[in-house]
C-alpha cells in the first residue's frame, strides 16, 4: 500500500490582463472580479482606487493575491 499523499491544489496559469482574468474566472460575478482586482492593484501600486480602475495589466504577485483572494476556479 501507497502512503496518503497529500494532494496538491493547482494553481491557475497567470493571467496578464484584466480581460483575461475575466475569462478564466467567468463563472464569478464580474462585478466581485472587478472589485476584488482593482483594491488588490491599488494597494500593490499604492494608487488610488480611480487610477486602478483603468490599469489593464496584472502582475504576477497581483494575480496570487487574487487568486489566494478568491479561491480555486
Amino acid at each position: 500500500m501507497q502512503p496518503n499523499k497529500e494532494m496538491k491544489l493547482k494553481e491557475p496559469c497567470y493571467v496578464a490582463t484584466k480581460k483575461d482574468l475575466f475569462k478564466l474566472y467567468r463563472k464569478l460575478p464580474d462585478v466581485f472580479i472587478r472589485e476584488t482586482i482593482n483594491d488588490i492593484i491599488s494597494k500593490c501600486r499604492n494608487l488610488e482606487l480611480e487610477k486602478a480602475k483603468y490599469l489593464k495589466t496584472i502582475t504576477p504577485i497581483e494575480f496570487r493575491l487574487f487568486v489566494e483572494e478568491v479561491g480555486e476556479v
